[in-house]
Formats: structure tokens, C-alpha cells, sequence
């Protein structure tokens, strides 16, 4: 036999709609439905069952079917227009085949006699109520699946432009180096500067460490922002990414004024990258290509910030070695607000 705790156990998570025009019977019954479901809403006719479903969600409608302004039948063919799955179970005083058959063919989930036997009922409701709870479990847990992917379609989304950036700044590197030796090798002034143990000037510079910490910091997280703009397209890696050079710049303003043309190119490209006009359309268009320019200033000003923080440096002519880092910033402002000069615009992105 079928007991309060078996029907509890499924319907007590349950929202119920209970139509009935009796005011005895509908006080009687709901006194009997309250301990076994979440919430009961009552109704006095179909108009008003209709007009509660409307307004809210349920899991079942429990319905009587004789009532006036529109009877069960009306109501459920109502309901089974705007939601062909719910669950319902009709309650009649009357037994005759027709109504039963009408009834089925209207697809109610089953069928309560009057008057209530409370047995009977909970018989009746077992079922019923299992049923529902176990789909609205499995709607939860598909629900809970899909948040799961999307969570992880983020995550992947964000190693794949971690993983694409790391990929540039390797292939950069080889490319770099191998052209800072080639590039050293070739001028004597160069290899002379770089052997020279204590350079001669009359102004030397030695990176703070907390500026030389938020600069390697913003170096590294330059690259992720304008990957993962390229990919999501969401302002926010943008202007992430021009806060970042920025603030760069006004560090590189607090020291030599030696530093001041490399400041001011970082300082235009962050004013350009804020903008969010140009700029914005090429990191879609040649994201690759722009992504491995940066790649490539990146990687500069980090060893550029790595060895100004291990060795006070004269600043005469320190701007042999900062000039191809702000020529590589150029690029990528030219690239984006072509100067006006031919030869400025005979620049190509590789």
C-alpha cells in the first residue's frame, strides 16, 4: 500500500494548482494536499485555473471537471495548447466511459473519483508526482550540464589564446634573437656597447624594483588580453590591454629623459588602442600578425626591463637599444593610422 511518506518523498518539491468551485470540498482537499507538496494554489473555475497557470509555473494540475464559466475539460485543452507535457489529474464525481475517453484523449495523467478516497488518492498521486519530480531532477542536472560546458567552453577558449600566445612569443623569440645577434654581430658600435662592463655618461638608470615588478607583470598579461579580445570580442580585454601599456609609459616618463621617446610611443599606442575604432577591426582582421608584433615588443621591453634592473646603465646612448623596440611600436601604429608619407605607408603587416 501506497503511504504519505512514498508520495512525500517525490512531491514535496512540488508546485501544485488545485482547481475546485465546492468551497467545502476545495478546503477539505487542500487541507489534504498542503503537507504533501511545496506550495498549493487554489482556483475556483477554469477562468481563474487558467488565469493562475498563466501567471505561474506549475509541476501538476489537479482539476475537478463540472464547474461553471469554463469546465476541466475546457481549462486542460487550454493548458495542453501552451504546454502539451504538463501534468494533470482530473476529479469527477461521474464515471460514465464518455468522459473518461474524452479525457484521455485530451491527455490527462490520470483520473480521481469522487468523493476523495484519501488511499485511492495517494494511489493515484505516486506515480504522477514520481514521474515529474524525476523529470524536473533530470532538467536540473541537463540545466547543470550546460553551465558545465559553457564553463568549460570558456576555460578551453582561454587556454587555446594562452596556448596561441605562448606559441608567437616562442617563434619570436628564435626570430629576435636571432636577429639581435646577427644585428650586434654587424655593428661594431653595438658589440663594443654590449661588452663594455661600465658604460661612460653622464646619466645612469637603474629600474626601481616595484616599477620593474608591475612592468614584467603588464608584459605578461598584454599578450592574454589582446588574444582573448580577438577571440570573444569583449571590450574589456581592450581597454585592459591599453590601461596596460599606458601605465608602462608613465613609468618610463618617471626616469631619464633619455626614456621619453620610448615612453611616448607606448603612451600614442595606448591612446590608440583606447580609441576602439581602427585598432579594434585589425585585431579581427590580421589578429595573428598583431598578436606577433606585440609579441615581439613585448618580448623586447622584457629584457629591456630585465637588465635595467640588474645593472645601472649610461644613458648617452641608450637609445641604440630602445630605437628598434619604439621602430616595432611604430609599426603598429602606422598599421592602424597610416602616416601620411609614402614611405610610412609602404609598410606592410609580414
Amino acid at each position: 500500500m501506497i503511504s504519505i511518506k512514498d508520495v512525500h518523498r517525490f512531491s514535496h518539491r512540488l508546485k501544485l494548482l488545485y482547481v475546485e468551485d465546492n468551497p467545502q470540498v476545495r478546503e477539505e482537499t487542500v487541507a489534504l494536499f498542503s503537507p504533501l507538496f511545496a506550495s498549493v494554489d487554489t482556483a475556483s473555475n477554469g477562468v481563474e485555473g487558467f488565469e493562475a497557470y498563466n501567471k505561474n509555473s506549475y509541476d501538476l494540475v489537479i482539476t475537478d471537471i463540472n464547474m461553471p464559466r469554463l469546465n476541466g475539460i475546457g481549462m486542460i485543452q487550454k493548458i495542453r495548447e501552451i504546454h502539451p507535457e504538463q501534468k494533470i489529474i482530473a476529479i469527477s464525481a461521474h464515471d460514465e466511459p464518455a468522459i473518461l475517453l474524452d479525457l484521455i484523449r485530451r491527455g490527462i495523467n490520470s483520473f480521481i473519483l469522487k468523493p476523495i478516497n484519501l488511499d485511492e488518492m495517494l494511489k493515484i498521486l505516486y506515480p504522477v508526482c514520481r514521474d515529474t519530480d524525476t523529470q524536473n531532477v533530470n532538467m536540473e542536472l541537463f540545466e547543470a550540464l550546460r553551465k558545465e560546458r559553457k564553463n568549460l567552453k570558456r576555460v578551453v577558449q582561454a587556454l587555446q589564446a594562452h596556448l596561441k600566445t605562448v606559441e608567437i612569443k616562442n617563434a619570436q623569440i628564435s626570430k629576435i634573437s636571432e636577429e639581435q645577434n646577427t644585428f650586434v654581430d654587424n655593428d661594431p658600435f653595438l658589440k663594443e656597447y654590449f661588452a663594455i662592463e661600465d658604460d661612460q655618461g653622464d646619466e645612469n638608470v637603474l629600474f626601481m624594483s616595484d616599477d620593474a615588478e608591475e612592468m614584467k607583470e603588464l608584459l605578461l598579461s598584454l599578450p592574454d588580453d589582446l588574444s582573448q579580445y580577438s577571440l570573444q570580442n569583449e571590450s574589456s580585454y581592450l581597454t585592459s590591454a591599453a590601461v596596460g601599456v599606458g601605465k608602462m609609459s608613465r613609468i618610463l616618463y618617471r626616469y631619464t629623459p633619455f626614456l621619453d621617446p620610448l615612453a611616448k610611443n607606448l603612451e600614442e599606442l595606448s591612446e590608440m588602442m583606447s580609441l576602439n575604432s581602427p585598432f579594434a577591426s585589425l585585431m579581427f582582421q590580421k589578429s595573428d600578425a598583431m598578436l606577433s608584433l606585440f609579441d615581439a615588443v613585448c618580448i623586447d621591453l622584457g629584457l629591456y626591463v630585465h637588465r635595467f634592473t640588474r645593472e645601472s646603465m649610461a644613458m648617452r646612448n641608450i637609445h641604440h637599444i630602445h630605437e628598434p623596440t619604439s621602430l616595432s611600436i611604430r609599426q603598429i601604429i602606422q598599421l592602424v593610422v597610416p602616416a601620411e608619407s609614402n614611405e610610412c605607408n609602404d609598410i606592410e603587416l609580414f
